[in-house]
């Protein structure tokens, strides 16, 4: 660890209390259900995801699609989204008391609302759309029909995701504030804490690694499974796994978790309402590595120099603890779920001065390592390639590890190695590669991917300039240049050349790209534009009949064209 970090942190520093949004008084009476069968859970808010928190609730549809949605308070459509990934269709509904509740992963929409989004689809000529409905366009009522439920976007089952934002800041809040969801009586539960060395000197049972320590217990109620005193020297950091189900093992989720030593809050924090600004410091808040490499979802009670969150508040020296006396130490977390229920975690450390770590000496840093930093620009440039991280790119100061390793097959450059996967970045960074041995005739057919195990390629895009490939990437690894020359593929799934489809009511068509991805898609029928929703996790477009299907002979036609400009087509007579 830098010691310039040390220095940074050394001293008392109180995090101010306002950085925590405290606790709002939420209407518990305004709103119904979104649904018309008692809530249960399939996702929590706050909950951690990949570079995310999960931004709401995802209510269980008995694992179909189809179920009725309702609004759930009167208001207006304010905005429409409809993406192959993400929240696939989603719908917005403003409402007077200043909120917005928001549907997503829906099959499609109702009434006029349904006809009001496919003339707009029309008029585009897509069906990806994100758009600011104006107010009074389209009005609902409490408990009108507004939609059904799906699996839409990126959505691994059917349910229904519900949020409730503030309408003013667009803050998302958790949805149990507002009563969707029947009491729940079950605390949380901690599986595991672990305790960080945290810079030179620092040591944790004597040497300068952390230790993982699983707990046990039940009821609230929760101790460590070792007893051995943890012993422990210099400034050390604590992070705990935790999760909460409700009655049935339903999802409900974790807000606040605390921490004390000897009786004194050192850390604390509370998520029951963030901005989507900051959503990816989650990367920050856990344990980055461990989540990388593990799955595991260790939340660190520690707030890096470039942690924008606004959940925590009662924080010292950055939740830090200096221990270089001769004593033992009470360490106590307390755990709340949405409803309050709370779970205890007590335990002891013995400090020490400063020892030897078990004989074992800390490797210094590299002299050719460049220090990144959070708080200004980064220009890292060597041989074959430019990388600029912006500030406010990483969470804290870090020596860059930077190597290059010869060209593997089917690449034109060397393997450039960039730190590592298991440092996150925040924001998009912008990579440049300079070219070897490529073709002039494919250099627009050229881009950056990313190199995994076996050396399989994952596009990250790019675009050719004076022998340079330039792109942006947001994280970390290992990066090469590579050509994709293949088209698209287009694979019919319930039509073929002059096929009768009296009988049917869709046309369904299997898409996929080997490498650069599919960009852009175009069905027509008789030479017209028609609406194809795009399923991208299953690769499946579908048309679905309409006004656009003649008696007689129909000319379908679909174009796919890829991120470099391959382009497939498929074309069919039909029947009706």
């Amino acid at each position: 660890m830098i010691k310039s970090r040390l220095i940074f942190l050394i001293g008392l520093l109180v995090i101010p209390a306002l950085l925590s949004m405290k606790q709002d008084q939420y209407p518990r009476n305004y709103f119904r259900s979104p649904v018309s069968f008692p809530v249960t859970l399939a996702g929590s808010f706050g909950e951690i995801r990949r570079n995310h928190f999960h931004s709401g609730i995802d209510i269980r549809t008995e694992g179909v699609q189809g179920k009725p949605v309702y609004a759930v308070a009167d208001g207006f459509v304010s905005r429409v989204n409809i993406s192959p990934g993400g929240f696939g269709k989603a719908l917005y509904i403003t409402h007077p008391n200043g909120y917005t509740s928001l549907c997503g992963h829906l099959r499609n929409y109702a009434g006029t609302i349904a006809v009001w989004v496919k003339a707009q689809q029309v008029k585009k000529e897509s069906f990806a759309m994100d758009t600011e409905v104006p107010e009074g366009t389209l009005k609902v009522k409490k408990g009108d029909l507004v939609a059904y439920s799906g699996n839409s976007g990126a959505s691994g089952g059917p349910h229904v995701h519900f949020e409730i934002r503030d309408a003013r800041t667009q803050e998302i809040i958790d949805p149990l504030n507002f009563g969707f969801m029947k009491r729940d009586a079950i605390p949380p539960v901690i599986s595991l804490v672990k305790v960080y060395p945290f810079g030179d000197n620092a040591m944790v049972n004597f040497a300068d690694k952390a230790i993982l320590i699983p707990v046990t217990g039940s009821g609230g109620n929760f101790k460590l499974r070792i007893n051995d005193t943890i012993k422990v020297s210099g400034n050390i950091i604590f992070g705990v796994e935790t999760s909460d189900n409700a009655e049935g093992g339903l999802k409900t989720g974790v807000h606040g978790i605390t921490l004390e030593v000897d009786g004194q809050k050192v850390f604390s924090q509370n998520i029951e309402r963030f901005a989507f600004a900051e959503t990816r410091y989650v990367n920050s808040l856990i344990d980055y590595p461990a989540y990388i490499q593990g799955k595991r979802k260790i939340q660190r009670s520690y707030v890096a120099p470039n942690n924008k969150l606004s959940v925590y508040s009662d924080v010292k020296n950055y939740g830090v603890v200096n221990f270089i006396d001769s004593k033992p130490h009470k360490i106590r977390y307390v755990v709340k779920d949405a409803f309050g229920n709370s779970a205890t975690l007590v335990f002891y450390v013995k400090s020490h001065p400063p020892a030897n770590m078990g004989g074992k000496i800390r490797q210094a840093e590299r002299e050719d390592n460049q220090l990144i930093s959070y708080k200004s620009d980064n220009h890292i440039e060597r041989t074959g390639i430019k990388f600029d991280i912006p500030s406010e790119a990483v969470y804290d100061d870090f020596p860059f590890e930077y190597s290059v390793t010869p060209p593997v097959k089917g690449s034109y450059s060397g393997v450039h190695h960039l730190q590592n996967q298991l440092t996150p970045l925040h924001t998009f960074c912008s990579l440049s590669i300079k070219t070897e041995n490529l073709p002039k005739a494919l250099e627009s057919k050229a881009i950056i991917v990313s190199v995994t195990g076996g050396n399989k390629f994952a596009a990250r895009g790019g675009t050719w300039e004076n022998g340079w490939i330039t792109t942006k990437i947001r994280d970390f690894g290992n990066f090469t240049v590579t050509t994709d020359t293949e088209p698209p593929v287009i694979r019919a799934v319930n039509i073929f050349p002059n096929k009768n489809v009296k009988k049917q009511s869709s046309i369904l068509v299997k898409v996929s790209d080997n490498l650069a991805g599919v960009k852009t898609y175009r069905g027509t029928l008789n030479g017209k534009w028609i609406l194809m929703d795009y399923d991208e996790k299953n690769r499946l477009l579908a048309y679905t009949f309409d006004e656009m299907m003649k008696p007689g002979k129909n000319q379908f036609v679909l174009t796919v064209t890829d991120a470099v400009g391959n382009t497939a087509r498929y074309e069919a007579a039909l029947m009706h």
